[in-house]
């Protein structure tokens, strides 16, 4: 079939996250799709959200509910998005200040991530002033698995902590200048604010809900009718530089490191892996590019972002959930990799699995979250 759009503008935001696309232009992935792509350095999502829905870019990483909260119009003007492809499971941190750190004690360092948020929920309702926490943007996973950690560690008086959007690479500077108490964000900027001595990680997104979902790949519905083939071009190449990145940890973090310096002008960071993952609970799942089906797009993940999105009304009571299957494309995924393993269902149960699993005819992870609720279709 014939390429219809050759020459393609792909955004990204300076993240670890950001690697599929910067590998698959590196390692000539692109190229070998037939493709000529320049990839665009956003400094934020809303960036990201406005570029692509003007088409001044073709398509983007963004945030996982990006495509659901664009097509329904809850941080914008309504332009109907869809993805096929997800590009990463985990990858997100909260880190707190040097002071909140303090207070909370030695239950900072729990081996029970629940202890840990029952803690925090407590400390933010006794302190004598509002707790100021930010995250990346009001619909994205950094603000739902925020607030779950804070509603499983029973906080009721959400008077108590105001919910502030900060860009991913501002974090750091905010929480050293004092504007924030803490932040929910993607690495690698909770090992840079530790890095600078600005403050400590806590729980990583994969001890909130593991392996739940964080980038996709993003266009916009006009757009990827009318450029069919180039979309399962781009696809191809994103699918083939996951799997290396998997392969080869290393040199992939070498790229990002590059990037950290061309982009932000920041050192490479020194005997860092994937970052949290150093310390942490739930080392082996910090970032998962590839494996346990990742880069499929799970309408179950979908369908979780629907209900937070509800939950913390963003959207009505009364929406179409068939919103999700119009977003979540994996009947355009599954014609992409016909010839792959792939899960015999779209949707998968969540919360329910302790350790690796196969039920659905490939290996998934554990899918547990932090307060052992399970979510029903």
């Amino acid at each position: 079939m014939t390429i219809e759009k050759k020459n393609i503008q792909l955004g990204y935001v300076t993240l670890t996250d950001s690697l599929p696309l910067i590998a698959a232009q590196h390692l000539g992935y692109f190229a070998a799709e037939g493709l000529n792509v320049s990839l665009s350095n956003e400094p934020s999502w809303a960036n990201i959200r406005d570029k692509t829905v003007l088409g001044e870019l073709d398509g983007a990483q963004m945030l996982a509910p990006m495509v659901l909260a664009s097509t329904l119009g809850s941080s914008g003007v309504a332009v109907p998005m869809l993805t096929m492809f997800s590009i990463n499971l985990n990858g997100n941190g909260m880190t707190v200040s040097n002071d909140l750190w303090a207070q909370l004690g030695e239950v900072a360092t729990s081996p029970e991530p629940l202890d840990v948020a029952r803690a925090m929920a407590n400390l933010i309702t006794r302190r004598d002033r509002i707790t100021t926490l930010a995250t990346v943007f009001p619909v994205s996973m950094h603000s739902y698995l925020l607030r779950y950690f804070l509603a499983a560690g029973g906080l009721h008086d959400w008077s108590r902590v105001r919910i502030v959007v900060v860009p991913p690479v501002r974090m750091v500077s905010h929480l050293k200048q004092g504007h924030i108490d803490g932040c929910c964000v993607g690495e690698p900027w909770n090992t840079m604010a530790e890095l600078a001595g600005v403050g400590r990680p806590l729980v990583t997104g994969y001890e909130i809900w593991q392996n739940a979902p964080e980038k996709v790949f993003g266009v916009t519905e006009a757009w990827a009718r009318s450029n069919p083939e180039t979309h399962r071009a781009i696809v191809r190449a994103l699918a083939r530089s996951s799997r290396w990145i998997e392969e080869n940890p290393g040199d992939a973090l070498l790229m990002r490191d590059r990037q950290l310096q061309v982009r932000e002008g920041m050192e490479p960071l020194p005997n860092v892996k994937w970052g949290l993952d150093r310390t942490h609970r739930g080392a082996e799942h910090f970032h998962v590019f590839h494996k346990y089906a990742a880069n499929f797009p799970w309408r179950s993940h979908a369908r979780w972002i629907f209900a937070q999105m509800q939950a913390w009304n963003q959207i009505p009571t009364d929406v179409d959930p068939g919103v999700v299957a119009r977003c979540y494309r994996t009947d355009l995924y599954r014609e992409v990799f016909a010839e792959s393993a792939l899960p015999v269902e779209d949707d998968k149960p969540e919360g329910v699995h302790r350790a690796e699993w196969n039920d659905l005819g490939v290996t998934l992870g554990p899918d547990l979250f932090l307060d052992r609720q399970i979510e029903s279709k």
